[in-house]
């Protein structure tokens, strides 16, 4: 009569007939008055006391069977899930040093970094452990920690808390709610949370100056300033505020704001004493026919406001296009390419041909876009400007007073 093995649910998978052996599976099963029978099944209890140890898997596995792949580059035991294919165990490492250096973890195994108390996962494709909890180690003093907190409308509402050691500084919301009494966020963050960043113990304003507990570039205490030694939260609404600018002084305060240069909100006029810049003209923008390059001569004309100087001392002289201008009037007119500047005052790069000797007047030449020194005394309306500099002759580029 033979034998019949049934799986743990019961159902019948394997028939042996009597003097007979089965090999359906990874084990080796006897029939009935089959001979030598106790050696098949002291290797049977063998293969499963090492999960099958080989470089590949074991053929014919069942649902749940282990395996030790023995492989030089994995050393890792895996599971068949589905009577045909085997996943990873991933394994837990408890270590004070990163595993890594002395094995080859594979992807998905865990590792309990006993020196900085932290769980971490190895990343294959990255080769580094990612961590996955607590957020910050043992040794950190600040770290943000997700929560999720009880309102006295009965809701649970999701934030972000930051924490400077055991203090709670900040909170990151998404949702306007009142935190249930007892909360850590009822008394400290005024009794309610708004959306955005709640700094503790601000006031209706949003300032923690009083506390001394600053979050800079978030509350507006570090944003805007209301008189000269003062800075405060609550953007103005309409008159003049002071402005605050970092010190280039080395050495020099950090801060520091004068009563000297303000700007009015309602009317966006911004005033100062005096003022400086770095480039040397004075330049609008006009609209132009063509795409033109610094230094070019224009004149008023063509299909739009200006296009290219093409004729000796024409009289329609609009100016030189600038590049950098130190002011810029009309900014907003237009594109470099379809409203370029063009110098009205002040010193700037020009093209030109032929000899020039500094000092020369400038006017237009029959060079298309080119200026020259003028052969006689120049007409009203077509001095382009004054030479600054020498030119041996030919085409070039000088520095001209407009």
């Amino acid at each position: 009569m033979p034998y019949i093995i049934n799986n743990t649910n019961g159902s019948a998978v394997i028939t042996v007939d009597d003097g007979s052996v089965d090999n359906s599976t990874s084990l080796t099963f006897v029939g009935k008055n089959y001979s030598g029978y106790g050696q098949i099944q002291n290797q049977n209890l063998f293969h499963l006391l090492e999960n099958f140890s080989s470089p590949t898997a074991p053929t014919n596995p069942v649902s749940g069977q282990l395996w030790f792949d023995s492989s030089l580059e994995n050393k890792q035991l895996n599971l068949c899930y589905d009577g045909k294919n085997f996943k990873t165990v991933a394994t837990l490492i408890n270590k004070s040093t990163d595993p890594s250096l002395t094995m080859s973890p594979s992807d998905g195994d865990l590792w309990w970094d006993a020196s900085n108390k932290q769980i971490k996962a190895w990343v294959g494709n990255l080769g580094s452990w990612s961590v996955i909890g607590p957020v910050s180690g043992a040794g950190a003093v600040a770290e943000w920690t997700p929560a999720s907190v009880l309102a006295t409308n009965t809701k649970s509402y999701p934030v972000l808390k930051g924490y400077i050691g055991k203090d709670l500084i900040v909170v990151l919301a998404n949702h306007d709610f009142t935190p249930v009494i007892g909360s850590d966020l009822y008394a400290g963050f005024s009794r309610g949370v708004r959306s955005g960043l709640n700094l503790k113990y601000a006031d209706s304003d949003g300032s923690t100056q009083v506390y001394s507990t600053y979050f800079w570039g978030t509350s507006a205490d570090s944003l805007k300033s209301t008189t000269s030694t003062n800075v405060t939260v609550r953007p103005a609404a309409s008159g003049s505020f002071y402005i605050p600018f970092v010190s280039s002084i080395s050495g020099g305060q950090p801060l520091y704001t004068t009563s000297t240069i303000t700007y009015d909100v309602a009317s966006q006029v911004l005033n100062a004493t005096a003022t400086s810049a770095r480039y040397a003209d004075l330049a609008e923008r006009y609209e132009a026919d063509a795409v033109y390059e610094e230094g070019t001569v224009l004149i008023i004309g063509g299909e739009k406001e200006v296009t290219i100087a093409a004729s000796y001392g024409d009289q329609r002289i609009a100016g030189i296009v600038s590049k950098n201008p130190a002011y810029m009037m009309n900014s907003e007119a237009g594109t470099d390419e379809t409203h370029p500047y063009i110098a009205l005052r002040g010193r700037v790069p020009c093209k030109v041909t032929g000899p020039v000797r500094k000092g020369d007047l400038l006017v237009c030449s029959n060079t298309a876009g080119y200026a020259n020194s003028a052969l006689s005394m120049p007409i009203a309306g077509s001095i382009i400007g004054r030479a600054l500099e020498n030119h041996s002759g030919g085409l070039g580029i000088i520095e001209v007073l407009v």
